[in-house]
């Protein structure tokens, strides 16, 4: 049986499977040491006795409303994915379950390897096509950029007034007017793209490897997909949706760092955990993302005035308060849609 592209699901499978086989490769292995180095690196700079008492004094309530903020942020990007899912009527819990399992592998794989279960369970819950999924973390990607570049450059004039650096506005500034171009220009990128990996599939020893073949193949497809994509009709959906998200993680952060006794305001954590969203949105990270965003939320909010003690506890405590609620949020899906499945079946 052939897909709508006229490629077979197996074909698509092969990709997935290959491209899953790649995760332990030498760059990854890479990450992971930088990762356990910076871990190692950070936790030495803490005072492990005053971290414990941090932790064992954790305020239940705000641990309890970080889940719930959690939950609600996964709700925010279900709701940004069917934004340009409509049309294939995929229900609203399995859709919660497919952003929630995404979510939650994404806090487990490297390198943001855990971006691509999205198109897996996008193609085995939601019967979408391959080239839909990739389409859409492109353009999700694209609009986090966008909104966290924005949040950035409010956070940090409102936090530092007249104390602003200049270059961290420019940099702000500059992150934000290149997501917007990119996002308005995606459609030849992709087109140029394609025609790059084209000409160095056929001209280089590229064109010996199977799965570059398989890739190939899938080029003329996503390339299509792409070019029918609309920005000006999605833009409003998704940016809307965007912002909601990005108000709930940002809250998030913010409460994870009161449930563990250190006062901070809402602008200030929002200037400062940047760091820690910049290195957990890029591709650098390791297994579990453990030290690169630590290492990102301690320099951010030194930067903007929280002692080096309580900056490296907070982004462990933040991570793990993360990791735990993606896990409660996989799991809460997993059980509902055993349940509906179940009801069904009567």
């Amino acid at each position: 049986m052939t897909g709508a592209d006229g490629d077979t699901p197996r074909n698509e499978d092969a990709i997935l499977r290959e491209r899953t086989r790649r995760i332990l490769n030498p760059r990854t292995l890479l990450f992971l040491v930088i990762s356990l180095f910076l871990a190692w690196f950070l936790l030495r700079k803490v005072d492990l006795a005053r971290a414990l008492e941090t932790a064992g004094n954790a305020d239940l309530p705000l641990l309890g409303a970080c889940v719930l903020t959690y939950f609600a942020s996964t709700f925010f990007k279900m709701l940004r994915y069917r934004t340009m899912l409509g049309d294939l009527g995929i229900s609203i819990l399995d859709l919660f379950a497919i952003t929630s399992y995404q979510s939650f592998l994404n806090q487990i794989m490297p390198a943001r390897t855990g971006e691509l279960t999205f198109v897996y369970y996008l193609k085995k819950i939601g019967r979408g096509e391959i080239s839909r999924g990739l389409h859409i973390l492109v353009v999700t990607r694209i609009f986090d950029f966008i909104v966290i570049s924005a949040f950035f450059i409010c956070s940090i004039i409102i936090h530092f007034g007249r104390n602003t650096s200049m270059l961290l506005v420019a940099l702000g500034a500059l992150f934000l007017a290149v997501s917007v171009v990119g996002l308005f220009n995606l459609k030849w990128i992709v087109i140029w793209s394609g025609r790059l990996l084209h000409l160095l599939y056929n001209r280089t020893p590229l064109g010996s490897l199977s799965l570059a073949g398989k890739i190939v193949g899938k080029i003329d497809v996503v390339v299509e997909e792409f070019s029918s994509f609309r920005a000006g009709k999605f833009a409003p959906g998704l940016a809307f949706t965007s912002i909601l998200t990005w108000i709930a993680l940002y809250f998030l952060f913010y409460l994870s760092i009161r449930s563990l006794g250190v006062e901070i305001g809402f602008v200030q954590s929002v200037a400062g955990s940047t760091g820690g969203v910049l290195t957990n949105v890029l591709p650098i990270n390791s297994f579990g993302s453990f030290g690169t965003l630590e290492a990102g939320w301690t320099g951010g909010f030194i930067l903007v005035g929280m002692n080096e003690h309580d900056a490296i506890v907070t982004g462990f405590g933040y991570h793990l308060i993360s990791f735990a609620a993606s896990a409660l949020a996989a799991a809460f899906s997993a059980a509902g849609r055993w349940i509906a499945s179940s009801t069904a079946g009567r």
